[in-house]
């Protein structure tokens, strides 16, 4: 569906927020920075990140800073923002498709292909991230189709029809994947093992 190399899909991934803290875990190390490019991530990463909620296992608490770009007043990623705001530490760019509680448009899959190639031209090695999160099935494109590296969201929403009791998935580039899969699971098992429950 993705037409990516690689994909996690599992029940034990419990919502949208567990299926981005295993990728954010999975690809940032203590020094790496991570920006987010379309203003306030969605508030249940708020702690994921470590915007508030001090000492609980958030990425600042292990040495990850973050940044982000507000959008510009028509509601696009603002591109020189973001050229201005990457460092030689910066790991991750993210976007958010969905408008969470905010008040803006949903980013689009062709927004999403500028944005990528703009961060490849800045620097070729900076992961672009996806939060898919309600946006899965909305066009005939799906970001890893436009450039993202890696995207991911919960099965109880856009793919489980509503009917999902649970799970999650992670899709993109198999070397991303294997190691968001070491954090799934352990290190040197990743996706190899994991309980299925015959779904």
């Amino acid at each position: 569906i993705f037409k990516a190399e690689a994909a996690l899909v599992r029940p034990i991934i419990v919502n949208g927020t567990h299926a981005l803290t295993l990728m954010l875990t999975g690809v940032l190390r203590p020094g790496d920075e991570l920006i987010y490019c379309t203003g306030n991530p969605y508030d249940t990463l708020e702690e994921v990140i470590g915007i508030r909620g001090e000492g609980k296992g958030s990425l600042k608490d292990f040495g990850i800073t973050y940044k982000q770009v507000e959008l510009k007043p028509d509601g696009r990623i603002d591109l020189e923002a973001l050229r201005a705001a990457v460092t030689s530490k910066t790991r991750v760019a993210a976007v958010q498709r969905a408008t969470g509680y905010g008040w803006r448009k949903a980013v689009t899959i062709p927004e999403i292909e500028e944005w990528s190639s703009f961060v490849k031209s800045i620097r070729p090695d900076i992961i672009c991230m996806v939060d898919n999160c309600y946006g899965e099935f909305l066009d005939t494109r799906e970001p890893t189709e436009a450039g993202a590296d890696v995207v991911a969201g919960s099965l109880i929403k856009n793919p489980g029809g509503g009917l999902a009791l649970t799970g999650g998935y992670i899709a993109g580039r198999s070397d991303l994947i294997e190691a968001i899969s070491w954090r799934m699971t352990s290190p040197g098992i990743g996706g190899e093992c994991g309980l299925m429950f015959g779904q």
